[in-house]
């Protein structure tokens, strides 16, 4: 396993059960604790997680960056289309190199999976009715239903199942998970015309005067 993946798999079992001995780490992954210890330091490091005696805690701070982004009103902008987010939109990620970067809803921020790929370690949503902050990974999205308050085709995200579905029952739109999203928005853009381009992303960003999509 390449040590990006396992950053990953290992983030989001550290959100499940919040604390993390150095041993369950080293067992889990079949490394030895000095490769574990190694990979906490870098992780610590890039402050998304915390280290404690004999292993490692949850460290939520890429919710409080999500608020943070939301503060910052209009002059936040998407790192794809340049257009503002509310709290109950905001996409934040965190990149290999520590990097925070922000979308404006789900859409962008599954297009910026789509484009980052691997550069992508970590990824928070906002639940669409509440805005609680929460990891990508738990999200239950409702893709292309008849609510679209920023990019097209709608992608919204939530917290919890029941919410979705009952969302669903009044607004249509498909149900699914994180891959499913991916999966969604790459038929999005074959249907479209060009596989590699969301021509909604680039149509806003030009709309909005900012920069090129990421590609």
């Amino acid at each position: 396993m390449k040590p990006r993946q396992r950053y990953r798999e290992l983030l989001a079992w550290l959100d499940s059960e919040k604390t993390l001995s150095l041993a369950e780490i080293a067992e889990r992954f079949a490394i030895s604790k000095m490769t574990a210890h190694r990979d906490l330091e870098i992780l610590e490091q890039r402050q998304l997680l915390k280290r404690i005696h004999g292993g490692v805690a949850v460290l939520n701070r890429e919710a409080s960056q999500l608020v943070s982004a939301v503060s910052q009103g209009n002059h936040f902008g998407c790192m794809i289309c340049r257009r503002p987010a509310s709290q109950n939109l905001l996409y934040s990620m965190t990149l290999a190199n520590g990097e925070q970067r922000q979308a404006c809803c789900p859409h962008c921020g599954i297009y910026a999976h789509l484009s980052l790929g691997d550069s992508i370690v970590t990824a928070m949503t906002a639940d669409y009715l509440f805005g609680h902050p929460h990891p990508v990974q738990n999200s239950y999205f409702i893709l292309g239903s008849m609510v679209a308050p920023c990019c097209t085709p709608s992608m919204l995200t939530f917290e919890c199942e029941d919410m979705a579905r009952r969302f669903q029952l009044g607004f249509g739109g498909i149900i699914g998970r994180f891959n499913a999203a991916l999966d969604f928005l790459r038929l999005a853009m074959r249907i479209s015309g060009d596989g590699n381009v969301c021509c909604h992303c680039v149509g806003g960003n030009k709309q909005e005067g900012g920069g090129e999509a990421i590609t």
